[in-house]
């Protein structure tokens, strides 16, 4: 499910709080663990010089989301501490 932000239009939308605190989580799982998956790699050893290739390039793919996992999360955590803003009716 991609979105191309070119197209969209800023608006403000209603989210709750608690929802974004959850979507928080499951993103803290996400980098928790690729880096999990990264470490598993490493007890992985073969004489094989294409397949210490493939493991580093996994592992490095894996360590990248993972930062970038964090990443997000920190910036899921500056929005869940906006303080609260009301809406007026224009009716």
């Amino acid at each position: 499910m991609k979105n191309n932000n070119d197209i969209l239009e800023p608006r403000l939308v209603a989210v709750d709080s608690y929802y974004l605190s959850v979507l928080n989580d499951r993103i803290q799982d996400l980098s928790s663990d690729s880096e999990h998956l990264s470490m598993a790699l490493s007890a992985i050893k073969t004489d094989d010089d294409a397949s210490r290739g493939v493991i580093v390039a996994v592992k490095s793919a894996l360590l990248a989301n993972s930062e970038l996992a964090t990443i997000l999360s920190e910036q899921m955590d500056g929005l869940i501490l906006l303080p609260e803003l009301g809406a007026t009716s224009h009716e």
